[in-house]
């Protein structure tokens, strides 16, 4: 089940799945809408989880994050990333 929140003016959908070992995916969709039509979407992949409770809420403070980030909130959550810093 897809969950839709509006935050700040966005609209997101924590889009939580179940996996193949019965743990949860936590995964959300940042949408931006302008003039009735989207404008972009942000996918954010996260972590796996024992709980579907756990993820859902992990998806919903990414995406909460993420929008903050995007306006230049001061309150920022950390998002996992696969990127590693360059070595001089």
């Amino acid at each position: 089940m897809i969950h839709r929140y509006e935050y700040k003016g966005y609209t997101f959908a924590d889009e939580t799945t179940v996996t193949e070992d019965g743990c949860y995916f936590a995964r959300v969709v940042v949408i931006t809408i302008g003039n009735g039509r989207i404008r972009s979407q942000r996918f954010i992949d996260l972590e796996t989880y024992r709980t579907e409770a756990h993820a859902r809420r992990r998806a919903v403070e990414a995406a909460r994050a993420w929008i903050d980030d995007e306006q230049g909130g001061k309150d920022k959550l950390a998002l996992p990333t696969n990127f590693s810093p360059l070595s001089s």
